[in-house]
């Protein structure tokens, strides 16, 4: 019954919100992003249960939105959000509850705990970001002294052009550039029912290690992610999933996890500290000019990732594109 009364003092607030402020977007669409997410927290949790990998349904809700409302950006982040961020957060809630069962925690307690905690952490958040765009200078900028660049933001701005301003329509629809590349729908449909059937048929074979889902969102953090993020996340996971765990399997079952976690809390911990112990004292000039600046502090400043190096240059008087639009 609690969790009945907040859903629907969700849906009541958001429903007030879409209808008062000009968002040019009908409260039906409201409705129908949040079918999506309740049709989809099902399959992809089951996904995520046993790859830890969650498939983001923000392409498939850009592509429903692009194509019911063209020309409406904010309409579009609008409909992305609530099909996309209820499932994601819908997921989480759910695996807090795991959590908490483990632990014998009361789940009428647990989701208290969780409600207050999304209240708590939405206005502190909001906070934050309200005085980080007052305080910070040229904050998004591609060149900010501090690196505040909002490479995510920049994404979910761009994706308000792609699928909002210009639409699907003009780039998916047959005919179009990129028609080709709705096909893929399908290739994805097909590939987990060609994978199961050969699992069937060969049953001890290496084919029960194939999983399309996770193979098809790796990829899923480009943009922003880049080849720096993506060549350590590969390199790191072959020698602690692979290679340790063959070859020192009580070591990997007792510890892997664990230096996990003990990794992720000593970068939290080391950048609070260095903040406050070097470059807070340095008005935020730690690394540039200083006698703090050493090799680990500027290396990173002379990748092709950070020059912003392309593979291919576009030749003096030519373009990207296709030489006609229809």
């Amino acid at each position: 019954m609690v969790v009945y009364r907040c859903f629907l003092e969700y849906v009541r607030f958001w429903l007030i919100s879409i209808e008062v402020w000009d968002t040019k977007f009908p409260v039906q669409y409201f409705i129908l992003a949040l079918v999506i997410s309740f049709f989809y927290v099902i399959p992809i949790g089951m996904i995520q249960a046993i790859t830890n990998q969650q498939v983001g349904l923000n392409v498939i809700t850009e592509l429903i939105i692009g194509y019911a409302l063209p020309g409406r950006p904010v309409a579009m982040m609008m409909f992305k959000t609530w099909g996309y961020i209820t499932m994601a957060q819908a997921l989480q809630f759910t695996s807090d509850f795991k959590l908490g069962h483990y632990m014998k925690i009361p789940p009428r307690s647990m989701f208290l705990a969780q409600v207050l905690a999304s209240v708590i952490a939405g206005t502190t958040q909001l906070g934050v970001q309200a005085w980080m765009f007052t305080n910070i200078p040229n904050m998004c900028d591609p060149a900010q002294r501090d690196g505040f660049i909002c490479p995510s933001t920049e994404v979910f701005g761009t994706a308000s052009i792609i699928w909002g301003v210009i639409g699907p329509a003009r780039q998916f629809s047959p005919g179009q550039v990129y028609y080709a590349l709705t096909f893929f729908f399908l290739v994805g449909f097909i590939c987990p029912v060609i994978s199961y059937l050969l699992t069937l048929k060969y049953p001890n074979s290496w084919f029960r290690y194939i999983n399309f889902p996770v193979i098809f969102t790796g990829t899923g953090n480009i943009p922003p992610a880049s080849a720096v993020n993506y060549v350590p996340w590969a390199i790191i996971g072959f020698i602690f999933q692979y290679v340790i765990r063959r070859r020192n399997f009580p070591w990997w079952t007792k510890y892997n996890y664990v230096l996990s976690a003990a990794l992720d809390s000593g970068v939290a911990v080391c950048a609070v500290l260095i903040f406050f112990c070097l470059q807070y004292p340095q008005n935020g000039n730690i690394g540039i000019n200083t006698i703090q600046t050493w090799w680990g502090n500027s290396v990173y400043l002379n990748t092709a990732d950070a020059k912003g190096t392309p593979m291919l240059k576009v030749a003096k008087g030519d373009f990207f594109g296709p030489r006609t639009w229809h």
